[in-house]
This record gives C-alpha cells, sequence and structure tokens, in this order.
C-alpha cells in the first residue's frame, strides 16, 4: 500500500475503531480533556469523518460506556455460585487495567451532575446494587462490596503492585466466611 494512503473500512468496523481508541484516550486523559480533534488525529481521519461515524462527544461517551458493559457481562452466567461470578469480575478488572482506569475517571467525573455520564453512573450504581442483592439477599453486603471492588481497582491503579487477587481473596474468604 502506498505511503499515507488509507483503507476503507466498512461503517461498523470503522466505529468500533473509533470506540476503542476513545476508550484508550479517555482512560488515559479523561473526559474533559478528550476531544473529537484528538481522536481524528489518532486515527488519521478528519473531525468531520469521526463525527459522520460517532455523532457527538456525548453520544461517542456513551457508546464507550456501552462496550463497557458488555465487556462485564462476557464469561458470566447468572446461575453460577455469588462467589465464582465476584472471583469472574475481579479476575476480568485484573486483566483490563485500561477498562478499569476508564471507568474510574469517568466515575470520578462524572459526579458533576452537568457530565454526561451523569445519570449512567447513577444507575449503573442502583443496577449493580441491586444486581448483588439479589445475588447474596442482603443490601449491606452488596454495597459493602462494590464499594471495595470500586476502592481496591482506584487504589491499584494509583500504586499498581497492589495485589488486587491477593486483596479480593482475602476480603470475599472473610465476607463469605471461608478462611
Amino acid at each position: 500500500m502506498a505511503p499515507g494512503k488509507r483503507v476503507r473500512l466498512t461503517a461498523d468496523v470503522r466505529r468500533a475503531q473509533l470506540v476503542a481508541e476513545a476508550t484508550a484516550l479517555i482512560a488515559r486523559i479523561g473526559y474533559h480533556r478528550f476531544s473529537i480533534k484528538a481522536l481524528s488525529e489518532a486515527t488519521g481521519l478528519t473531525r468531520a469523518g469521526v463525527l459522520h461515524h460517532v455523532g457527538s462527544k456525548e453520544q461517542l461517551l456513551l457508546d464507550v460506556l456501552a462496550l463497557r458493559d458488555e465487556r462485564d457481562t462476557e464469561g458470566i452466567d447468572p446461575t453460577m455460585p455469588t462467589r465464582e461470578i465476584l472471583d469472574r469480575i475481579v479476575r476480568r478488572n485484573i486483566e483490563q487495567p485500561e477498562i478499569v482506569r476508564l471507568y474510574t475517571v469517568l466515575a470520578a467525573e462524572a459526579l458533576d451532575p452537568a457530565h454526561p455520564a451523569h445519570a449512567y453512573f447513577a444507575d449503573r450504581l442502583h443496577t449493580g446494587t441491586t444486581l448483588f442483592t439479589e445475588l447474596l439477599g442482603d443490601h449491606e453486603t452488596a454495597v459493602e462490596i462494590y464499594a471495595f471492588m470500586d476502592g481496591i481497582q482506584l487504589n491499584w491503579l494509583r500504586d499498581p503492585t497492589i495485589d488486587i487477587w491477593h486483596q479480593w481473596t482475602r476480603f470475599a474468604n472473610r465476607l463469605f466466611n471461608t478462611e
């Protein structure tokens, strides 16, 4: 292929490429510093070309979050034992630090009610604790697990020497009385 010549991708493939690149950029610099211009430079498209495929910066953010949600449910079967489900969630997050960083940065930014993902994160907290409550039969324990997972992930991003699996196992063994 000649230098500077672009490969024409189908709309679905191009959109997936843009969402993947936006995921990486937002994880690294946050949504507020992220721009369509930065995405266009990273992908070799014009700003107009990017907007043609993604609609808007706000819609792209929602697509990034939808991709994370889709990844969250991969390999999880609600009929599995609760501890196994939780162990799989922790293992999956350990394997995708960029996605954990993305989620953590966006969750913090979205504390601002004016943020385009504010409602998404409020709903996600409610949905997550409701799901954990259904799995565990106890709302207080569900909130505790949710808080532990958010906290250990945040600290792991600050200090990658933290062994999340070890910390999770200690916490879960105490929680499920399996020490």
